[in-house]
């Protein structure tokens, strides 16, 4: 069976406008993996939506507008955390192999799933893309942060990104051994064309499992 991506859609976002932001890179991955879009477990506030755009720029996201958490004024606590990781959770647990592509917040998502899987907590991941992400600070997450974590990680931001610096020290919290770092002249977003966009596909490709799952031998 192929190995499963997940992408893990940003702050205000949804599922399906995550997938509108890959593009033509959608019919790329799906050339090596089985792509799925989940939406977070809670609504965004009108005032976060719009505190989102004063600070980031642009149009606000089509609703829903979804997060997979509201972090605390001092980033200390993430209420709905816990809701977010049973339910994902549930989804690495129906598959047999699985990546994840996040970006924004949900990058920062899915470096705390990587975290939690380290430590055996959770299902373990094949892989990690980060788009434009940040580290998690919940003071129950940091713990699970000290020690590098050692899957294979892609990290993406963009030049003229306003979260490039939060980007380049989420790098730090993976290991120099099975990191790999891709920078593109572009804003906060998912690059769908260019080095970048092929960098994505080719960590992809390299790390999806491809083959059947071959069954266990019975012992003799």
């Amino acid at each position: 069976m192929r190995t499963s991506l997940l992408g893990l859609h940003g702050f205000t976002m949804n599922g399906a406008s995550l997938r509108r932001m890959l593009g033509a890179l959608e019919p790329r991955l799906a050339e090596h993996v089985d792509l799925g879009f989940p939406d977070a477990p809670h609504a965004a506030s009108e005032e976060s939506v719009a505190t989102l755009v004063r600070r980031m720029g642009g149009s606000p996201s089509p609703p829903p507008n979804l997060e997979w958490w509201n972090s605390s004024d001092d980033g200390r606590q993430y209420q709905g955390w816990a809701e977010t990781r049973a339910q994902l959770s549930a989804q690495l647990q129906q598959r047999p192999a699985v990546g994840l592509l996040g970006f924004s917040q949900g990058a920062a998502v899915a470096a705390a799933l990587s975290a939690v899987a380290q430590r055996g907590s959770l299902p373990s991941l094949g892989f990690v893309v980060l788009v434009g992400g940040f580290p998690p600070r919940a003071a129950e997450l940091l713990p699970l942060l000290e020690e590098p974590l050692t899957l294979p990680s892609l990290h993406i931001w963009g030049e003229q990104d306003p979260l490039a610096k939060h980007a380049s020290l989420l790098v730090t919290k993976f290991s120099t051994l099975s990191r790999q770092v891709v920078t593109w002249p572009g804003p906060h977003s998912i690059p769908t064309r260019g080095e970048a966009a092929d960098a994505i596909v080719e960590f992809v490709r390299k790390h999806a499992r491809t083959e059947p799952i071959s069954a266990p031998e019975s012992a003799s």
